[in-house]
């Protein structure tokens, strides 16, 4: 296909051939990673609700309206 789209190709050091894309092929390589059905937005909000999680832990003071608990009743690690 490369050869058929004059695309151009050269090798690798690591003895691959890689293929330059034109303008289509690569709106279609990024369309297809849109596609796909890895989640970002979802992993971005849940990596979001983590880190709010988190921080409401740490919070002193805040710990027992929030269901969390306060700084002073965590353990303190050794050493």
């Amino acid at each position: 296909m490369a050869r058929h789209l004059s695309l151009h190709r050269r090798k690798s050091s690591d003895g691959a051939t890689r293929v330059k894309l034109n303008l289509a092929l690569t709106a279609r390589f990024f369309a297809s990673i849109r596609e796909s059905e890895f989640d970002l937005d979802g992993a971005i909000e849940a990596l979001r609700d983590t880190h709010r999680q988190m921080a409401e832990l740490l919070t002193p003071g805040e710990g027992d309206k929030r269901g969390g608990l306060e700084a002073s009743s965590a353990p303190h690690p050794k050493g």
